[in-house]
């Protein structure tokens, strides 16, 4: 194991997937679009993270965007990657 959530702190149920070279480093990199569901607010809030390639695993992830930081409400269950 390389890294690990945390109980009860991923859910892979609303983990939605994609692979790419998002920092340009020529590895694949990992990214993660994470429905974290309705907030108190009534709003949809959803996160993307990335784990980054080190040539032989991965690194932590990070947070790369977070709708809840002034993006307002954002569906995941609507969002489909490519």
């Amino acid at each position: 194991r390389k890294w690990e959530s945390g109980e009860l702190s991923w859910n892979s149920d609303t983990s939605k997937l994609t692979a790419g070279d998002f920092n340009g480093d020529g590895k694949t990199d990992i990214g993660v679009l994470y429905g974290y569901s309705r907030q108190d607010d009534g709003t949809n809030r959803t996160g993307l993270w990335k784990f980054s390639s080190n040539g032989t695993g991965f690194n932590a992830p990070v947070m790369s965007w977070d709708s809840n930081a002034g993006f307002g409400s954002w569906n995941w269950q609507a969002s489909k990657l490519a």
